[in-house]
């Protein structure tokens, strides 16, 4: 549970794992993901920690996701959900209001699994970001971790982009529809940020993407809009290896070598997409690596090493090895009547290249120099930290007024179990965090139990 190998079952399974006894030592060939027989992949819940490190560790990452829950309920139902009376009388009133909400709650999102943690953000060219963050965007990046919307709103919250001073910008995402249900920060999401939430059906999603990008435009609310056109984010069961098995042979038929970092991207959703900078703005493909003790997160897609990088990831550097996140990023232009299918191609070849030369680049030069062809970017500390205690002091202040004090105490124990108990109960059925926004591990793991269960149940029919 807390250290080993987690590849040794896998080690015994796979008939490509071997020992080279020719240099007169052990050596593991580690097989391919896509040539592995097992359905579970178990990680550690620390790296490279002990019984008692892992314990405290993960006492920290659970405070922290229930320090984030109870803060985003406030901000929802004392902040939030009450202002919808102004939107009956003025839209705008209202996107005006929660623009400044939006940018009160963000630092207490990322402040203790990024600023407490000690992950930082590097830009090859931050400029470019800021020269974005003046009007609508369109930003286009890769899928190597669950917490993309994480860094999406530190940059979009950061006012000094290394050298460069910039706005502060409201930031949107298009997500998965199944988000917008989730407890609190789905919630939150959904009702007060305004995200687009799409079910992967272009002909139900292009009224829905189209409407939600002019309903800002009406109301003069920019913001910048943040996607990854590949959809999903591939993990290791049977399903995710034949979806990736699929991207390899789309590349194939379009004759691309087949990609090795990302998975092909969805183009269709962006014709309709392109209505957020049709008063102008730019579109922008993003590429982002994630690195901890100078080890790349993200690797191939059917590397056994690959990991996808959560908020329990961003969490656990409290423990003294953070998680870094580096970013390209590439302005591209294209209007809806343009062959956007080949135009992301193109962009997605030259993101598998450029990951596949920073994973050589690390492992060739290690981080530190890794870094030299990156800008720190750095957000202002007190800042993040006076919103948290903000937030601390109102939700205390309401519940003692209410005399409620006891209560909102007992509240905020039962919700950290909770949180536990759901985060360790998906890591037992996953062997893995998949927490994009918290309860997502435990959430994710009992559906894809019963579907499991389910297409198991149809498979044996079928043979009968």
């Amino acid at each position: 549970f807390f250290g080993g190998d987690p590849l040794f079952p896998i080690f015994l399974k796979c008939p490509s794992a071997c020992v080279d006894l020719a240099l007169g030592h052990a050596t593991m060939c580690k097989p391919s993901l896509l040539e592995a027989k097992v359905d579970l992949l178990r990680r550690p819940l620390v790296p490279n920690a002990g019984i008692v490190k892992s314990i405290f560790v993960m006492a920290f990452c659970h405070l922290g996701v229930c320090m984030l829950c109870v803060n985003v309920l406030f901000d929802l139902f004392v902040l939030g959900i009450p202002a919808y009376t102004v939107a009956i009388f003025s839209t705008k009133l209202f996107r005006a209001y929660t623009t400044w909400l939006i940018n009160f709650t963000t630092p207490i999102v990322f402040n203790l699994p990024m600023g407490w943690s000690g992950t930082k953000v590097y830009m090859s060219d931050p400029g470019l970001l800021a020269r974005a963050k003046a009007d609508n965007a369109l930003l286009l990046a890769n899928h190597g971790s669950r917490i993309d919307w994480m860094i999406g709103m530190y940059v979009s919250w950061i006012t000094k982009l290394s050298a460069h001073d910039c706005a502060r910008k409201r930031v949107g995402f298009v997500c998965e529809g199944i988000i917008q249900f989730m407890p609190l920060i789905g919630w939150y999401r959904k009702l007060i940020c305004e995200d687009v939430f799409v079910m992967r059906s272009f002909k139900q999603d292009a009224a829905t993407i189209r409407n939600n990008c002019n309903s800002f435009h009406d109301a003069k609310c920019k913001r910048l809009l943040f996607l990854s056109p590949e959809g999903v984010v591939c993990d290791f069961g049977p399903r995710d290896r034949k979806y990736i098995s699929e991207c390899r042979d789309f590349c194939t038929e379009l004759g691309y070598k087949p990609f090795e970092y990302v998975l092909t991207p969805r183009y269709k959703g962006l014709t309709c997409l392109v209505e957020q900078v049709k008063h102008g703005g730019m579109i922008v493909s993003v590429c982002m690596a994630f690195e901890r003790d100078g080890v790349l997160l993200n690797q191939k897609l059917t590397s056994m090493d690959r990991e996808i990088p959560d908020i329990y990831s961003l969490l656990m550097g409290i423990g003294g090895s953070p998680t870094n996140v580096y970013v390209d990023m590439k302005e591209l232009h294209f209007t809806a009547d343009d062959d956007i299918k080949k135009i992301m191609m193109e962009d997605y070849v030259r993101k598998d290249a450029l990951m596949a030369a920073w994973h050589r680049a690390l492992e060739e030069k290690g981080a530190e120099d890794f870094k030299g062809g990156f800008q720190v970017t750095q957000a202002n500390v007190l800042e993040m930290n006076v919103a948290q205690l903000m937030h601390a002091l109102m939700m205390i202040g309401l519940a003692h007024s209410l005399n409620l004090l006891p209560s909102f105490f007992n509240f905020c124990t039962a919700l950290y179990l909770i949180i536990a108990f759901c985060h360790t109960l998906g890591w037992m059925m996953n062997g893995t965090s998949m927490e994009s926004v918290p309860f997502e591990s435990g959430i994710k793991a009992i559906v894809m139990f019963l579907f499991g269960a389910k297409h198991k149940e149809r498979e044996k029919k079928k043979k009968a």
